[in-house]
């Protein structure tokens, strides 16, 4: 019976999803679904401003996000006075890897839906693909500012395991990759 009522579940999800939906997270059973909104709730992108901040377009709105959990290279001067290395080819991916997809995000239920600076923080999908993940895994971005008890940890924990052992990209640079970002090489 349970079986049957995840796989209608499923489905459903899937049918809603198709319907323009977004991804929030049944947090009873941890399973994401798709659930519609009477307001317009599709993102579209606007542009890449780093490899872990987008700006997207919401119900008219301009908004910019945070990618959840990641902490990527800086890409411009802005910050660290130079840019970090690695942190154009973050951009870049995430750039190339958004082109031409569906954008839906999922807030995390244990944190606040805003930072102080007024960006949407929440995880990001691209038809269905948690893009934390996806930068994660290509050595492109680390792990940072969890508390221990968020939805998707677990998964982006693995991924960057599995890119520090092949030493892919910021893990290809000997103590780059520091508890509270990277260190200027």
């Amino acid at each position: 019976m349970k079986k049957n009522i995840k796989l209608l579940s499923g489905i459903i999800a899937l049918l809603i999803a198709s319907a323009g939906g977004y991804v929030v997270s049944d947090y009873s059973t941890g399973n994401s679904y798709s659930e519609i909104e009477d307001k317009e709730i599709a993102i579209e992108l606007t542009r890449v401003i780093d490899g872990d901040t987008i700006e997207f377009n919401r119900n008219g709105e301009n908004k910019k996000m945070r990618l959840l959990l990641i902490d990527t290279p800086e890409s411009t001067t802005t910050k660290t006075g130079s840019a970090q290395p690695f942190g154009k080819e973050s951009k870049e991916f995430l750039s190339e890897y958004l082109v031409g997809k569906k954008l839906s995000l999922e807030y995390e239920p244990t944190q606040e839906q805003e930072d102080q600076y007024g960006r949407t923080l929440a995880y990001l999908f691209a038809d269905g693909e948690l893009v934390q993940e996806k930068l994660v895994a290509e050595g492109l971005a680390r792990v940072g500012y969890e508390k221990g008890q968020e939805i998707y940890l677990d998964d982006l924990n693995k991924a960057e395991k599995n890119a520090e052992l092949d030493k892919k990209n910021i893990w290809s640079i000997k103590d780059y990759v520091g508890k509270y970002g990277f260190n200027n090489k």
